[in-house]
């Protein structure tokens, strides 16, 4: 793979410190040599938690390897086009906005196990705008709840950010590309009144801890969702976690 041949910034969008970051794409749809004949993936329900759950197995751990070597290659920034400050949000990140393959690959390999249906709608595919999260020792990321997003698509060398009217993500995506870090796990405030529910105030919330392997995927609901949840990633204490925030798109 040529870094120089199959990827370029396709925009350079406005992070909260006023910079102007590069937003990435990859050009042929071939930057992750995918497995052909994948592992089964399984579908894990995290009880504790209203509506989480793991996707476990969704990528092999070589191509979680190229995900990771890749965007080390490209390379991350503390600023980020969202609107948390780094305060909050303390890790480093990069946009990539993947080629249809990639997204549709790593889709195809777990729609079968999103079987929620919200207001009637019925999940449809992943958000192909992939926000890449590093966390190093002393990385956090303090609780905060999750926006709903629009599906983003590169075409013809534009950047589309709502490719898809009609569509909007109920779900978070979270894709964990690497291993042996210690701390990094995912928090979730739980209601101890009502553990069928959210937290909704600090005095009801039981935090709920949940650490999730290289590959897999843990889903939890977000924006308009009525069991949007807070949370929050522990400090890392040691080591390095890579993780990919995406969305799973309803309508």
């Amino acid at each position: 793979m040529s870094m120089r041949e199959d990827f370029y910034v396709v925009a350079r969008e406005q992070g909260l410190e006023g910079r102007l970051l590069p937003t990435w794409t990859d050009r042929s749809g071939k930057a992750i040599p995918f497995d052909p004949n994948p592992p089964p993936v399984r579908r894990v329900e995290i009880a504790e938690v209203p509506g989480v759950f793991q996707l476990l197995g969704v990528l092999t751990d070589e191509e979680a390897d190229v995900f990771v070597r890749i965007t080390e290659q490209l390379g991350y920034h503390q600023d980020s086009p969202v609107s948390l400050p780094h305060s909050v949000r303390h890790n480093e990140n990069l946009n990539w906005v993947v080629s249809e393959t990639i997204d549709a690959t790593i889709w195809e390999r777990s729609k079968h196990l999103v079987t929620e249906t919200i207001a009637g709608q019925s999940a449809r595919g992943l958000n192909a705008r992939f926000r890449f999260y590093r966390y190093a020792a002393g990385d956090y990321f303090k609780p905060h709840s999750d926006g709903a997003w629009p599906g983003s698509r590169v075409i013809g060398d534009q950047l589309f950010v709502d490719a898809y009217p009609g569509l909007i993500s109920r779900f978070t995506y979270l894709i964990f590309l690497t291993d042996g870090y210690s701390g990094g796990r995912t928090q979730f405030l739980v209601s101890r009144s009502d553990p069928t529910q959210p937290a909704r105030w600090i005095d009801d919330a039981r935090e709920v801890s949940l650490a999730t392997p290289k590959g897999g995927v843990l889903c939890f609901p977000h924006g308009a969702h009525p069991q949007h949840c807070l949370h929050a990633s522990e400090p890392i204490t040691e080591g390095v976690k890579v993780i990919i925030r995406t969305d799973v798109l309803y309508g």
